[in-house]
Formats: structure tokens, C-alpha cells, sequence
């Protein structure tokens, strides 16, 4: 299968993951938060930082909300550095398994 096939793929996937993961979880920080712990798995960072960026506005500076976007920070820089040292192939693979909606679930 060519790389734009399954980048296709991997991106139709993880957007359904995301929906399950509204549904599941509801418009919480946790939500969010795990939303942007996703993006960050499947190496898209900008997205996953946006993300983060919308959850603080959207939530507040409240301490538990401070806390959750510190992490998700946190997950989001280890994330990218254990992804640097990875091939293209393996990070399409990463991303296409953490995608599946029953990962999610």
C-alpha cells in the first residue's frame, strides 16, 4: 500500500478515535487532554499543541486544568523525542495502531 494510502487511512482512523473519545468521555479537560495525548502519538504535535492551547482557554487556569496541559506538555516533547530517532516507516506504523478505534475504546 503507498504511504498516502495509508496516511489516508491512519488520518480517517484517528479521527474516528477522536469522536469515540468525545462521546466516551464527554467536554471535560480529561477529554481534551487525552485528545491531545493521541495527536502527540500519532506525531502530530502542532495539532496536539493547538490542542493543549485550546483546552487551557476553553477551561480555565484552574489548577487541575494547569496540571493536565503541564502533562500533556510533558507527554508531548517525550513523545517526539523517542520519535525522532524512529524511521518514517515506524512512525506510520505507530501512528496507524494508536488510530484503531479499539485502541481507544
Amino acid at each position: 500500500m503507498q504511504l498516502n494510502q495509508l496516511t489516508d487511512i491512519s488520518q480517517a482512523g484517528l479521527q474516528l478515535a477522536i469522536r469515540e473519545i468525545k462521546e466516551e468521555m464527554f467536554d471535560t479537560p480529561q477529554c481534551d487532554y487525552t485528545i491531545a495525548k493521541l495527536l502527540s502519538h500519532c506525531g502530530q504535535f502542532e495539532a496536539a499543541e493547538r490542542h493543549i492551547d485550546d483546552m487551557l482557554l476553553k477551561w480555565g487556569a484552574s489548577p487541575d486544568v494547569v496540571a493536565l496541559t503541564d502533562q500533556a506538555y510533558a507527554d508531548m516533547t517525550a513523545l517526539s523525542a523517542s520519535q525522532t530517532s524512529k524511521t518514517p516507516l515506524q512512525i506510520a506504523q505507530h501512528a496507524s495502531s494508536v488510530a484503531q478505534p479499539s485502541a481507544v475504546a
